[in-house]
């Protein structure tokens, strides 16, 4: 598994929901801020305006924006339009989809929705994307599944029937790959950060290594040896492209490993404690404590209950 892989593993969506919105102009949609979710909208028909900030970007049709942080934001049918209908959403509130908002002119059709991940703001991919990202409508096209899945979204949000809300999950799951794999495919090389350590010939090889087994008891040396560098070089190395030295990223990978096993929910915590490098549960429950905030027991519990409601 390459690296990239096993990290959208470990940050998988908890839950998700979208609705389809038919919109005539004059209209505006705002949508709150939501720390911890990513909010999206896709285009299918029409034009729009999405408004973050001071900035404004128009949307064509087939075109997908995401708020990663799930930062405040609005789209209309035009830049400040005047005299529209708005309507407001918050972070746990599906928008109504079943009838038409605005006026009476142009026609646009949106898919807008919401996905939470899990323990997101560990993963060092939530620092590669911008805080409002565009994919135009020429890249979405080269997903051909990605509008079906969206339909498929939209329906179980308005379903009421017994798991919907895990197949709306694994749904949130697609969506979110595909902006961040089309997303990472747009970019030039990177300078610095984690994407360039995984460019990086010795850093990008090392971290292979700890992501296909962080449970090995990991030393700064034994990793500087596989890689033919020497101790120091090779820690300065990592720390300037990563941005933390490299047992702390161990050390975080692992728990990041534990958490997603924890949600799965089909391990003992003696057997993810094994699973991740610990020699015993009492070792393992103590350093997730500190990492996470809760035990391990308390976070599994607390994750089994989690999710959104049916939409409104």
């Amino acid at each position: 598994m390459d690296v990239l892989t096993d990290v959208l593993e470990t940050v998988r969506a908890r839950a998700a929901w979208s609705v389809t919105t038919t919109a005539l102009a004059p209209w505006a949609v705002e949508m709150d801020a939501n720390g911890g979710a990513v909010w999206f909208h896709a285009v299918l028909e029409g034009r729009a305006w999405v408004r973050a900030g001071a900035e404004s970007v128009e949307l064509e049709t087939g075109a997908l924006v995401a708020f990663p942080r799930g930062d405040a934001h609005a789209l209309s049918d035009a830049p400040g339009s005047t005299g529209a209908a708005r309507a407001r959403f918050s972070g746990r509130q599906a928008p109504p989809g079943s009838r038409p908002i605005g006026g009476s002119g142009a026609r646009t059709v949106l898919v807008s929705g919401r996905i939470e991940l899990d323990d997101a703001q560990a993963s060092p991919l939530i620092e590669l994307l911008p805080r409002v990202l565009v994919l135009p409508g020429g890249i979405s096209a080269r997903a051909p599944w990605l509008a079906p899945a969206l339909s498929a979204l939209c329906a179980e949000t308005a379903s009421r029937r017994a798991g919907s809300i895990s197949v709306a999950a694994r749904l949130g799951d697609l969506v979110w790959i595909h902006m961040v794999r089309e997303h990472l495919a747009s970019l030039d090389a990177p300078a610095q950060g984690w994407l360039a350590a995984l460019g990086d010939r010795q850093i990008g090889a090392a971290l292979s290594l700890i992501h296909a087994d962080p449970a090995v008891a990991w030393s700064v040396q034994e990793l500087a040896s596989r890689v033919a560098m020497s101790r120091s070089a090779f820690a300065a190395r990592f720390t300037k492209l990563v941005g933390e030295p490299p047992l702390h990223y161990v050390a975080r990978l692992r728990m990041q490993k534990a958490a997603t096993l924890l949600r799965e929910g089909q391990a003992t915590i003696a057997e993810i404690a094994e699973s991740v490098g610990y020699d015993s549960e009492a070792a393992f429950s103590k350093a997730f404590k500190r990492a996470l905030g809760s035990a391990p027991g308390a976070y599994r519990r607390k994750r089994r209950h989690s999710g959104f409601p049916e939409a409104a």
